[in-house]
């Protein structure tokens, strides 16, 4: 396993969810949008995205369609994070989960587990 990246325009919200994951034993790479997310996925590959929907710059429907042109990105599970919309619509996109805001961290810690499988035990505290 590599990492989750968590792209969120909400400081506080990602920071909020990356704690709860490396509490867990997963490290965790932060974007503020999109684009930034987009540059980070030339890098290595996380084991899962957890995508906000809204946001400026890039919001996560841009980046979806980007990650759509991305042979390597092929496979990646998306997990939506939004306020506004509904896991139905994250199934219609290929998502691989959805978490609705404001978020239940034990619901994000219960579905990156079942996504990206367990944490590495080097990595747990």
């Amino acid at each position: 396993m590599t990492h989750i990246l968590v792209v969120d325009d909400d400081a506080s919200h990602r920071t909020l969810i990356c704690d709860a994951l490396e509490e867990m034993g997963y490290p965790t790479v932060q974007a503020a949008n999109g684009r930034e997310a987009l540059d980070l996925l030339e890098g290595d590959m996380p084991s899962a995205v957890l995508l906000d929907l809204r946001m400026p710059v890039m919001s996560g429907w841009g980046l979806l369609d980007a990650l759509k042109k991305m042979p390597r990105a092929r496979g990646l599970p998306i997990i939506i994070i939004s306020g506004y919309g509904f896991e139905w619509e994250a199934e219609l996109v290929g998502a691989a989960g959805y978490i609705s805001k404001p978020v239940d961290l034990d619901k994000v810690r219960m579905t990156v587990q079942q996504i990206a499988g367990p944490p590495e035990m080097s990595f747990v505290h």
